[in-house]
């Protein structure tokens, strides 16, 4: 809604009558100005199963992964306490910050300002386990522990809840597919991300970039001691 107003030019107040000012009683000659009402607050959605905000074109939950469209819950967020480890693969997942990468990209955190850089961190070394590893960050909260968490050392605002999952395949390899992540899957320094959902095979020393500034090698080896 507007509320119009005429601007009187002998004493310079707004004037709801266009004939004579409200203020001062001098005939009025100025054109009508509209002034626009404040626009209302876009409405905010919710998780309907944690009340987390989401936005419209959000798949899964970044808080509790849950699947809008199917109303799942993923099957690692049903556990109360990290997952125990399954039969080694003999590969390991190397974690750590690439200040390139960082440079380079806009993502931010939730108050929407860019991160800073973790300086001084250091490497780590996540063995793969099991049939399945999730690459994520923790919420304690709502009981989801990724394998790969990306929430110890440095947390990476950037890496969604559950950004993405590595499958065990058959002949011991391992493929990888994002799952929505919000700011994408980077593989081997693409330019552009992953598809989301699409399985993509994994070959010793691929790395993949995600979040703000964390880079991931995988490499065909057992973890050290």
């Amino acid at each position: 809604m507007t509320v119009a107003t005429t601007t009187c030019t002998t004493c310079g107040a707004d004037s709801a009558t266009a004939d004579y000012c409200d203020s001062c009683g001098a005939p009025l000659s100025a054109t009508t100005t509209a002034t626009p009402a404040a626009p209302a607050a876009p409405a905010v959605e919710v998780c309907p199963n944690c009340n987390a905000a989401r936005t419209i074109d959000d798949t899964f939950c970044e808080a509790c992964g849950l699947d809008f469209a199917t109303g799942q819950m993923p099957a690692t967020a049903a556990a109360s306490s990290p997952p125990t480890a399954g039969p080694p693969s003999g590969w390991v997942a190397v974690i750590e910050a690439d200040r390139e990468f960082f440079d380079t990209n806009q993502v931010t955190d939730a108050t929407g300002a860019k991160p800073a850089y973790p300086a001084g961190l250091a490497a780590r070394e996540v063995p793969l386990t099991g049939d399945e590893v999730v690459i994520g960050r923790r919420s304690e909260s709502k009981g989801f522990f990724p394998a790969v968490d990306l929430s110890e050392g440095a947390s990476d605002p950037g890496v969604s809840r559950r950004h993405a999952v590595l499958r065990r395949q058959a002949d011991g390899t391992w493929a990888l597919v994002d799952e929505m992540s919000t700011n994408g899957t980077f593989l081997n320094g693409a330019d552009e991300p992953l598809d989301n959902g699409v399985s993509i095979a994994l070959h010793d020393k691929d790395c993949i970039r995600v979040g703000a500034f964390t880079r991931i090698t995988f490499s065909a080896r057992q973890a050290a001691p």
